[in-house]
């Protein structure tokens, strides 16, 4: 009878509905006859039946069970209901749980990942975790040769259909890989962004968790370390830098089968090198640079800043 508990009633409350069931209107000293139980116990089973809405009210004498397809399913609709709204609180009771503990315990705040099976493993349950939204901001070196790959925990994230924003360095796509992992994650649904520098890499989950890497500078230490931030004035913070990076980045457009002009114009605006530009249009440095000249004269512009602006203008971008 465990199951009825999940609906708030007894194993004694199954068993005389489920007699009325198969006798509806049976009095309930015979009802007790037929259980063996006391006629205490079955008027106090029928009480509970009437408050739940399986047996009809004011017919305790000769209890009439409702039909359960109506009774049972309303039940069951109002229980699962509570416990939504319960599962409804369950980040603002962590918000207060991590509060307390910092309360308790300030070193809490600060968490250290070492090396980098432990930072990736930490992102990774940062991102699984993530309810609301995920952003974040990437620029070489990179400590791993699959950097380019996309995770497990990036997908699943996209497709629970968490929003995820990016900004990246525009040094990030030249290297190999880089732009077919933008474009992959744009269709998935990856709103992302490129600057000419991004000055440190940043993820940030739900406004509340952030990570980051220790040391600074473009040298990769053997052991790298990274610092994870619970919720507090510094991940607000970080939060802040970021969407201060975000308004100031421009939009990385990178669709399969757009109009060549367009590709040209988007992959020149995110800021890569020709040499990158030429690799991923499959040309040459020289039929690159004949190219850059067409679209220049055909929007009428002088330099490559003029062609942005004129492209915008027509709405190429």
């Amino acid at each position: 009878m465990a199951d009825w508990e999940a609906v708030g009633l007894s194993g004694i409350d199954a068993q005389v509905y489920r007699q009325l069931l198969r006798d509806p209107g049976l009095p309930v000293g015979q009802l007790g006859e037929l259980l063996e139980l006391p006629d205490e116990a079955v008027t106090q089973a029928v009480d509970r039946l009437v408050a739940a809405g399986l047996v009809r009210s004011g017919s305790e004498a000769s209890p009439a069970p409702v039909d359960p397809r109506s009774g049972l399913g309303m039940l069951v609709r109002e229980r699962r209901a509570a416990l939504d709204g319960v599962a409804a609180m369950t980040d603002q009771l962590a918000r207060e749980f991590s509060a307390g503990q910092l309360q308790a315990e300030p070193s809490r705040l600060i968490e250290i990942a070492v090396g980098r099976d432990a930072i990736e493993a930490r992102i990774d349950d940062m991102l699984r975790g993530a309810t609301e939204q995920a952003v974040g901001t990437d620029t070489p070196p990179y400590v791993a040769d699959g950097s380019a790959q996309v995770s497990g925990a990036e997908l699943a994230l996209l497709d629970r259909g968490v929003r995820f924003r990016s900004i990246y360095a525009a040094e990030v796509l030249d290297h190999p890989g880089w732009v077919d992992r933008l474009r992959s994650m744009a269709e998935r649904g990856e709103q992302s962004r490129v600057l000419p520098q991004v000055p440190v890499k940043l993820l940030i989950v739900d406004g509340t968790t952030a990570i980051l890497p220790l040391a600074g500078g473009p040298s990769t230490p053997a052991q790298p370390r990274a610092v994870v931030v619970s919720d507090s004035a510094l991940t607000s913070a970080l939060q802040v830098l970021f969407d201060q990076l975000w308004s100031q980045a421009t939009p990385l457009r990178l669709a399969e089968n757009a109009d060549p002009n367009t590709t040209l114009i988007n992959l020149l605006a995110s800021g890569m090198k020709d040499e990158a530009i030429a690799r991923q249009l499959g040309v040459s440095g020289r039929t690159l640079r004949r190219r850059i000249a067409q679209v220049q004269e055909e929007l009428g512009a002088t330099s490559r800043f003029q062609a942005g602006l004129q492209a915008a203008r027509r709405g190429w971008r």
